[in-house]
């Protein structure tokens, strides 16, 4: 199920509808392609970010045994405390996205790496050591992080994507 969105209000409706039981097994993986900022994303024309506790408290608790890919700059960036709650306060299986500036051709050329890996993994972490091991290039120059309620990957990836260059 594919969807543009133009404001907060039609995100809000179509995240609403994804989030129906009915969805629960033939849509297990929202991506959400945006601009992104350190623990937000651009929805609509607002100037501010959505940030992930706001994302949260529109999806509450029905995000269950579900991966929200990212697909954005940044997003990934937050703490890990604010990464773990919002997977505690969603029930979401996962979430997974960028600590950097990406550019469009080298995240959607990850896309068709990393999408069906996340499907067809129970194990997130699993996952997430498998893609490093794999494509180390990619999940470098992107910034990859993945987070579930009990863990998440290193912080430092997204601190050093903050720093400016030598």
């Amino acid at each position: 199920m594919h969807r543009d969105v133009a404001t907060r209000e039609e995100f809000g409706y179509y995240l609403r509808e994804w989030l129906k039981a009915k969805y629960r097994v033939k849509y297990p993986l929202a991506y959400l392609a945006f601009h992104g900022s350190e623990g937000a994303i651009s929805v609509g024309d607002g100037v501010d970010g959505l940030r992930l506790d706001e994302l949260a408290g529109l999806m509450g608790a029905r995000a269950t045994q579900r991966i929200i890919y990212f697909g954005s700059c940044s997003t990934m960036a937050a703490p890990e405390a604010e990464l773990r709650g919002f997977c505690k306060s969603t029930g979401a299986k996962a979430i997974v996205g960028f600590t950097k500036t990406v550019e469009w051709r080298e995240s959607a050329a990850f896309d068709v790496l990393l999408i069906p890996r996340l499907l067809e993994m129970t194990n997130m972490k699993s996952a997430f050591k498998a893609l490093t091991r794999e494509y180390p290039d990619l999940v470098a120059m992107l910034g990859l992080r993945m987070a579930t309620k009990a863990w998440a990957t290193d912080q430092q990836p997204a601190v050093q994507a903050m720093e400016p260059p030598e």
